[in-house]
């Protein structure tokens, strides 16, 4: 398998597959189900337990089996935000068929000059993110004026290509609410591996709302932000690296993460 050498460099990648050892927690590293370019393909089947994808790290994001709805891993704890606004802890014996997760341990922390809204929150981000070529996770704990949220509802097969099935996305906005969003920055050269820029998931602190960020307004808030420099990623059957060179699915996803 050919691996990218900018991406390589990095983020130290490496793969495995299911039952292969390498899910244990080491600081500064992810662990990762699949590709996001798999996911955008229709591969909503995976074979990753969320107690597998657990030992991997205490927080993070992505989706269920079949695409069904937006997962949220805080403290070790993982949520499930369906389309009809509920929210339900995830059993350990469920499957993702793509995650991320980070043993979170905050390089830097400081207090959010708010108010902020989304863009401007992006902006400062970007300015005070750590140094190195590798990716960014982050936490942000406060009370939001408004977050802008979607979920996916579950699919059945045959799966149809995730440009087709965020036209059924369905999208929240709470307003006034506590809670946490946790997420990554992956540099340009993770394109296809993961999603290039800011991917971020909110859970509220009564853990009655979440989703997946389309936008927010931050009134107060504290953050930390890790520095990860490597990345383990664990390949369904059927799932590879993208091909050096080949299609990208940035302008897709670019549609599909705005608002």
């Amino acid at each position: 398998m050919a691996f990218d050498p900018a991406l390589t460099a990095a983020l130290h990648l490496h793969t495995s597959h299911h039952g292969e050892p390498g899910l244990e927690r080491h600081a500064h590293r992810a662990v990762q189900a699949s590709t996001v370019a798999a996911l955008m393909d229709g591969a909503y089947e995976g074979d990753l337990t969320i107690a597998e994808l657990l030992a991997g790290g205490d927080q993070g994001l992505g989706t269920l089996n079949g695409l069904d709805g937006e997962l949220v891993v805080v403290d070790g704890e993982a949520w499930q935000a369906s389309v009809d606004g509920s929210v339900r802890r995830v059993a350990g014996d469920e499957r993702t068929p793509f995650a991320v997760v980070v043993p979170f341990r905050p390089d830097a922390s400081a207090l959010l000059p708010g108010p902020l809204g989304h863009a401007a929150l992006i902006d400062w981000l970007e300015a005070h993110r750590p140094g190195g070529l590798g990716c960014d996770a982050l936490r942000i704990d406060g009370v939001f004026d408004r977050i802008h949220a979607r979920s996916v509802p579950r699919q059945t097969p045959p799966y149809r290509p995730l440009t087709e099935v965020a036209g059924e996305q369905v999208e929240f906005t709470f307003t006034d609410v506590a809670g946490t969003i946790v997420g990554f920055r992956f540099p340009q050269v993770a394109d296809e591996v993961e999603l290039v820029g800011h991917h971020l998931h909110f859970l509220s602190a009564d853990r009655t709302c979440a989703g997946h960020v389309l936008g927010c307004d931050v009134r107060s808030g504290t953050i930390g932000i890790e520095r990860v420099d490597e990345l383990h990623l664990e390949l369904p059957p059927g799932v590879e690296l993208p091909r050096l060179g080949g299609p990208s699915h940035a302008d897709a996803l670019h549609r599909i993460e705005s608002e």
